[in-house]
């Protein structure tokens, strides 16, 4: 699976958004309300859509996003280039019967063209060294009434989210990209970065938790404004052929 970057978090971590997302009191330590809310919100996308039919989800590491999907379409598969996340959301998705996930490459997808209605690529662009690879193969794969969702990290001038990632995009560079793709593009931004900062601080850590489980979480907010926010939301049709 040449240019695909290596992922170590499943080996250290094991499936870490299963844990992160679980808003009980007696889990609040692991809790992390920004990535809860990134996926409450690209789920919210894929239910916008009105679409029932079948979903794949490029990089579905530990296949959580499949499971809180599960209930909105016919069939979810997954697929990631991670051994060790395939086995973790093998090993998650058992009382999942609709859903299935392959250790495949987001390059190479093992599927005929048009096979899905939704297509989703939840933070992983970010992580690629040939993003237009891999947007050619997830447009391959819709079909040409279906609806690609993509989530990224905004680019920001001082540094980037994550150490790991190869490249993370300004919204116009990110648009740029995608019309290449598809014809419609729709854009909207979330995270709000005063919660990030404050989130990143010793007692906003613990406030924020605290005030997600009990309270709406305030990442949820979107918004169009591109400077208030530290993510991107692309919900993508009409696909280029």
């Amino acid at each position: 699976m040449a240019d695909i970057t290596a992922f170590d978090k499943y080996e250290t971590l094991g499936a870490y958004h299963w844990s992160e997302c679980d808003r009980r009191y007696a889990n609040w330590r692991r809790y992390n309300p920004a990535v809860d809310a990134r996926y409450q919100i690209t789920i919210e996308a894929i239910q916008g859509l009105n679409l029932r039919g079948t979903l794949l989800d490029i990089g579905c590491g530990d296949g959580l996003l499949m499971a809180r999907v599960a209930h909105l379409m016919q069939r979810v598969k997954g697929v990631d280039s991670e051994k060790t996340a395939i086995g973790l959301a093998r090993e998650k998705l058992l009382e999942f019967p609709n859903c299935e996930v392959i250790h495949a490459s987001s390059y190479e997808l093992p599927f005929r063209d048009a096979s899905f209605d939704v297509v989703v690529s939840a933070d992983v662009i970010e992580h690629l060294k040939d993003p237009a690879h891999h947007l050619r193969e997830a447009c391959r794969v819709m079909r040409t009434h279906g609806a690609f969702v993509l989530t990224t990290p905004k680019w920001r001038r001082d540094r980037k989210w994550d150490a790991r990632h190869e490249r993370e995009y300004h919204e116009d560079e990110l648009r740029t990209l995608l019309s290449e793709y598809f014809q419609k593009i729709e854009i909207r931004f979330f995270w709000p970065l005063k919660w990030s900062r404050f989130y990143a601080t010793k007692i906003g850590w613990r406030l924020l938790k605290f005030a997600s489980i009990e309270l709406p979480n305030p990442f949820l907010k979107v918004g169009q404004e591109p400077k208030q926010f530290g993510q991107i939301l692309a919900v993508c049709s009409k696909p280029r052929t």
